[in-house]
């Protein structure tokens, strides 16, 4: 519409680079796991049809970044079992040495 806009369209007004990784997630969820072909009939099939497919694609986001945590768990756990191995021989910590620098 013409004219300012209202206080509620300022409140609620979004950036647009801020849209941008939604949109992109939602061109990827029609491209590749067909949430532009759903030709069911009722709305809450539909519906299920189109948490299924957000579920696949927080499944896949989420089996990307597992290898990486899992990486850092086992650096971590590594580091405190070596500082433990250095306190225990007399070693001096340069583990926290290294982190607090």
């Amino acid at each position: 519409p013409l004219g300012r806009p209202s206080a509620t369209a300022v409140k609620n007004h979004i950036r647009p680079g801020e849209r941008n990784p939604i949109e992109g997630k939602f061109g990827q969820a029609k491209t590749r796991y067909g949430m532009d072909n759903i030709k069911a009939k009722l709305a809450n099939t539909s519906t299920s049809w189109i948490s299924t497919i957000a579920l696949v694609l927080n499944l896949v986001r989420m089996t990307r970044q597992a290898p990486v945590s899992l990486l850092l768990r086992i650096q971590n756990w590594l580091a405190y079992h070596v500082v433990r191995l250095a306190g225990n021989f007399r070693i001096k910590n340069y583990y926290n040495v290294l982190m607090t620098t």
